[in-house]
């Protein structure tokens, strides 16, 4: 698809290192010249049409985003510092652009010359390698001519000095109306009929700012569709800027609303003399493409077990299902004390944390009862790495349960493609039933549970997939974990619906919640309530064990109807407190969120009758959970893009671990509140769900799809371990990960060298690169998902599904083959394979190739010559419109 802009950061360079940069540009560009005129055309001139392709070092691109204004993109790289950036280092020491003379750059079109009166530039790390050094840097150029270019007119840009790019370089477009413009950014997956369709459109030009979109005349958009090109709906654009950011941005935003077009099918965007967006569908398909990407991307976490053809191509044999050993302090265990060292060394930051530091196993105020080996098969592992967290697994299944629970109709799902797809139970369900069975087993005798379930000699397995795991260890005991643990599962005991479908295991998860609660009850009363909590990581640690301990309350009033848990309950949770929010202003966080909707839905979910429930408590508990629903419609609004980004992150700068779709769960719980008939706010936050859900699928500043496996634009560089130790370049289908960085985070390999590369700088003030444009392919934990924002985003995505006739639509895996290969082809030659699938019509289906050594690329058919004799590897991935996949892989020997 060519280069997308980004987000920057400046190089310093000192007197010291002039000469050494003189040296470094001249043989940059000498380097260029030479890729350029060794290396096919094909291979370096970047197109639209391929947006899997990663660009390599030497490529370049003219793109016409308007008839006044021209992009060359030109991808460079750098070697290890100190060396300084050598080639298009358009910037200076303080951030400021130094351009060349307009005069050095002469644009023709139509045989007539047209004067260059502006440039501008931006400058981001496009991608970085996490295996090896491979540091790819996207540089734009901006062009502003004093004349337009007229449509489907060829434009050609040279530097007739050869100072600026070799004259192997060719910069040359065709002004085509109907281009793909890296300015207009929709749903790339696509939008159901009766629900809010917008799009948006705007573009940051670096030094210049802001595309000003209003000198472009831009007033109107037309859908096109996809096929004939025909235009099938006209709309006017109306302004979208955003409001928050300290430094002026986004002002300059189009949107786009076809809301009213309601017609199946596959469609563009076209805005005159902009171009157009990436196809799209409108249909309610594309609700089960959201669904089952994410059960995909679920079942891809499972631990205990393997992941197998038909269900996913991102295969591995059954991982961790050996037990887990309980650590001493003897020296077999010295990673696990000096782990619980190292994360428990900050206790005295809370002045509350009375009890001693939990430094070693020994320092436990809870010893282990049970001594090993203790069988902690299954769950899911619970983030890029294959660490069990206790407090996850809880959260994790109070969001599953709650959506079979209260969402309508989304219990009923039986067809997301997961193995027990097809059997008569819910897919949610079993999904938190496989993560709860796990948990179950993580009780000690004593009635309490174990934090997490970890690597016994290291704190990672990144250099392995989970099927090469290593040994596993159980870390000690915490109030804080054992009351979240003792509330999931009386959760899954009074779920209505859970009861019904599992009624054994709802009985055997309510006598361990009630073990796990005397465990509380014991511990407190020897301990005192402050006294009785230790830290072991930041996870729970937000405010220490007060909202699990209200969660557990609440569970167990919710599961039991016993009068003394409610007592407890309103003595520890009050909804309305600031001091029950993360930072005073984020509401529903953590375990109090799971308290707060799991008793104010306690009678919409079958659990109790209304009047078993407190009056006031539970007035407070809806009013904040439609307090949280319109705060999260509220920075909807505010966001130029439409997703709910806080005010409060925007003021900070700071974006980390932010996932749109955790927003759009907390619009759906308050889309299940009764409102007053004359002021209902759930269609303006349905339209906000839907806004949050845009932006994850591309409708953002870089036409960034942040869930793997869907969308035309995808990234590659993701934390998850299976990703870094499999043959694949593309992550596993269905992994989330981080839709906003604020900052390219440091890496051993790289270091500080992708920030400080950024043009115009992350940290420049009032002219820093804008927070939604910056966007590396590299491996950023701030980036990195947990289950439990997987969680959340099935959920919605599951509810959605259910309101559209997929809910009863049969599924659960078909056969695939790849056709047209031999299985010892020859050398260089080609061959022109396809995909079949006898149960499948795949005549619609978005079908990715991947193979080693070629970058992926989508087509109903795939061209491939083998370039070296050996053992080789295909794989092919076809997603239908709504969301059922087929897999395939072939392995060969070319002679």
């Amino acid at each position: 698809m060519g280069i997308s802009p980004n987000a920057p950061s400046t190089i310093l360079t000192v007197s010291s290192l002039q000469a050494m940069r003189t040296c470094l540009q001249t043989l940059l560009t000498l380097a260029i010249a030479f890729l350029s005129t060794t290396l096919s055309s094909q291979s370096l001139l970047l197109t639209d049409d391929q947006p899997l392709r990663e660009p390599t070092v030497g490529s370049f691109q003219l793109r016409v985003i308007t008839p006044k204004l021209l992009e060359l993109t030109l991808i460079t790289t750098k070697p290890a510092d100190p060396a300084p950036v050598s080639h298009w280092d358009f910037a200076d020491a303080n951030n400021q652009p130094h351009l060349p003379d307009p005069a050095k750059i002469q644009v023709t079109s139509a045989a007539r010359d047209i004067a260059v009166t502006n440039l501008g530039f931006k400058r981001r790390v496009l991608f970085a390698s996490s295996v090896k050094r491979d540091l790819r840097i996207a540089n734009e150029l901006y062009l502003e001519l004093a004349t337009p270019i007229a449509e489907n007119e060829k434009v050609h840009v040279e530097n007739p000095a050869h100072d600026l790019w070799p004259p192997s370089i060719d910069f040359t477009v065709t002004n085509n109306p109907q281009r793909w413009s890296p300015v207009l950014h929709v749903n790339q997956t696509g939008y159901l009929p009766d629900f809010p369709k917008v799009a948006k459109i705007g573009y940051y030009l670096g030094s210049l700012g802001d595309l000003d979109l209003s000198k472009q005349g831009a007033t109107q958009f037309k859908i096109l569709d996809a096929n004939s090109g025909n235009a099938v709906f006209t709309g006017p654009l109306h302004p979208s800027p955003d409001q928050g950011f300290p430094e002026s941005c986004y002002q300059q935003v189009l949107e786009a609303d076809f809301t009213a077009f309601k017609t199946p099918g596959e469609y563009r965007l076209y805005v005159e003399g902009l171009g157009t967006s990436f196809p799209f569908r409108i249909d309610n398909a594309v609700a089960g493409a959201f669904a089952r990407t994410y059960a995909l991307g679920i079942y891809h976490q499972r631990c205990g077990t393997s992941n197998e053809f038909p269900f996913t191509r991102f295969t591995h044999d059954k991982c961790h299902t050996a037990p887990a050993e309980v650590p001493d302090m003897s020296r077999r265990f010295a990673e696990v004390n000096r782990v619980l060292a190292n994360e428990s060394a900050d206790y005295k930051d809370n002045p509350r944390h009375t009890a001693p530091q939990l430094r070693d196993v020994a320092a436990s105020l809870y010893p282990f009862i049970n001594k090993g080996p203790i069988n902690v098969r299954g769950g899911h592992h619970d983030a890029g790495d294959y660490s069990k967290y206790t407090i996850n697994s809880a959260s994790f299944i109070h969001h599953l349960v709650f959506a079979a629970d209260v969402f309508s109709g989304v219990s009923d799902l039986d067809n997301l493609g997961i193995p027990e797809s097809g059997d008569g139970k819910s897919d949610i369900l079993q999904e938190a039933k496989w993560e709860a069975d796990f948990l179950a087993e993580m009780q000690d005798a004593d009635g309490g549970f174990y934090f997490l379930v970890y690597p016994r000699d290291r704190e990672y397995e990144n250099n392995v997939t989970p099927d090469h795991g290593d040994p596993q260890v159980v870390f000690p005991k915490n109030t804080a974990v054992t009351a979240a643990a003792t509330a999931a599962l009386a959760q899954c005991a009074s779920s209505p619906q859970f009861k019904k479908q599992f009624p054994e295991a709802a009985a055997l998860y309510l006598q361990k919640a009630r073990k796990g609660w005397g465990f509380l009850q014991r511990a407190i009363a020897r301990y005192g309530m402050d006294g009785s909590y230790q830290k072991i990581t930041h996870y729970g640690n937000e405010f220490m064990h007060d909202d699990e301990l209200a969660w557990a309350a609440c569970e167990l009033f919710l599961a039991t109807g016993e009068p003394a848990y409610q007592e407890k309950l309103l003595d520890w949770l009050h909804p309305s407190d600031p001091a029950e929010r993360r930072w005073g202003w984020w509401r529903l966080y953590d375990s109090y969120g799971c308290a707060i909707r799991s008793y104010a839905f306690a009678v919409k979910s079958g659990r109790l009758r209304k009047e078993q429930l407190n009056r006031i408590l539970l007035e407070d508990c809806e009013n904040e959970i439609a307090a949280d629903g319109q705060d999260q419609l509220d920075r909807a609004r505010q966001c130029a893009y439409g997703t709910s980004f806080p005010i409060e992150s925007k003021r900070a700068g700071s974006a980390g671990w932010y996932f749109s779709s955790d927003a759009a769960f907390g619009l759906a719980v308050a889309c299940q509140l009764d409102y007053p008939i004359l002021n209902d706010p759930r269609p303006q936050m349905r339209a906000a769900l839907i806004s949050n859900i845009d932006y994850e699928e591309g409708c953002n500043p870089v036409n960034m799809t942040y869930l793997a496996g869907l969308g035309w634009k995808r990234q590659r560089e993701v934390v998850d371990q299976y990703a870094w130790n499999s043959r694949h370049i593309m992550p596993p289908t269905g992994v989330p990960f981080g839709n906003l960085q604020s900052a390219v985070s440091w890496t051993d390999l790289y270091q500080k060298e992708p920030a400080e590369l950024a043009f115009p700088s992350d940290e420049n003030g009032p002219q820093s690169y804008p927070l939604y444009d910056r966007w590396t392919d590299i491996r950023n934990l701030t980036q990195e998902f947990v289950t439990v924002n997987q969680a959340r985003g099935l959920a919605v995505a599951a509810w959605l599904m259910a309101q559209t006739p997929l809910k009863t639509q049969p599924w659960k895996s078909a056969a695939a083959q790849i056709t047209n290969l031999p299985d010892n082809p020859t050398v260089n030659t080609t061959y022109k394979i396809t995909l079949s699938s006898p149960n499948l019509d795949l005549s619609t289906a978005r079908i990715l190739w991947e193979t080693d050594g070629e970058d992926p690329a989508f087509g109903i058919s795939f061209t491939y010559s083998p370039p070296v004799r050996g053992p080789h590897w295909i794989e092919c991935e076809a997603q239908c419109p709504d969301g059922r996949r087929v897999f395939a892989e072939k392995s060969i020997n070319v002679r």
